[in-house]
């Protein structure tokens, strides 16, 4: 208000010089140097083959770059189990290195991602946990969790939630409500789904109806995913994800965790009747 035309352009030149000066410069084959540089490459790379090139440059130069690492096996991958075997062996080494730097000393345990240099090691095995569970490796996949939790009690990377739709295939009552209760028993789609299908396959419908009815309030579009879920080859199943980017508390978040968590899911259609029936009682 009250700017003259001179003001503005002055501003205007301000916010055009502020952002030039912060505008990246990007890495090109012939600037790249370190293995950051390479890694950036590849993951920029319009072909598997610069890709898996690129990554196994940055790996020569940083044999300790755990993000290069995981790159490299995932392009290299001819199978799902091979693949399990060799994240095995890299995330062992990836271990016997942060031990041998220091990182497992009690100081920082229970505090990874929040010191910079733990960051790759947590993605890495991360990455090994899904894997797990895509390979149907899911007690594996349920240790590996609960390590992840140790080493970062903030869970800044979401482990809590696989590990609850975990319990839940396991129908481990005890240890869900205790990871429950250990993030604070909040109200996120991402625990009371699990806990709610956990009680129904227990054949407690009382436990199972309270935790969809508190589904229910945490995410306003749980009817309209039951329905869709139902639908079988339903268009609406499609492109979720892209439709205003993920929400939470809305179908996105469902359709995401139906994704994430296929092992739970599958087989559970008459989980979804039943919920379904549930949710046109609740007001």
């Amino acid at each position: 208000e009250n700017r003259t035309e001179a003001d503005v352009e002055r501003l205007m030149n301000e916010f055009i010089a502020q952002y030039n000066s912060s505008t990246p410069v990007y890495i090109t084959p012939e600037t790249a140097e370190s293995a950051d540089d390479y890694l950036e490459l590849a993951y920029n790379a319009t072909s598997m083959k610069d890709a898996l090139k690129y990554a196994k440059e940055a790996l020569k130069l940083d044999p300790h770059n755990f993000d290069a690492e995981a790159l490299v096996l995932e392009l290299k991958a001819k199978d799902g189990t091979r693949l399990v075997r060799d994240y095995a062996k890299a995330v062992q080494r990836a271990t016997d290195f942060m031990e041998e730097t220091g990182y497992f000393e009690d100081e920082y345990i229970g505090d990874f991602w929040g010191v910079l240099a733990t960051r790759p090691y947590m993605r890495l095995r991360c990455k090994y946990v899904n894997l797990l569970t895509e390979c149907g490796m899911i007690g594996q996949a349920r240790d590996e969790c609960i390590e992840l939790l140790r080493l970062c009690e903030g869970d800044n990377m979401g482990i809590r939630f696989l590990l609850m739709h975990i319990y839940a295939y396991f129908e481990d009552e005890e240890a869900a409500l205790t990871l429950h209760k250990q993030f604070d028993s909040y109200d996120e789609t991402e625990m009371l789904l699990p806990l709610s299908i956990l009680y129904y396959k227990k054949g407690d419908f009382t436990k199972a109806t309270q935790y969809l009815r508190k589904l229910n309030g945490a995410n306003r579009d749980l009817k309209r995913f039951l329905k869709i879920v139902l639908a079988e080859g339903n268009e609406e199943f499609e492109g979720f994800e892209l439709e205003g980017g993920y929400r939470p508390g809305t179908i996105e978040e469902l359709m995401m965790e139906l994704r994430d968590n296929g092992f739970l899911f599958i087989g559970m259609d008459t989980y979804y009747e039943w919920a379904l029936q549930q949710t046109k009682k609740f007001k």
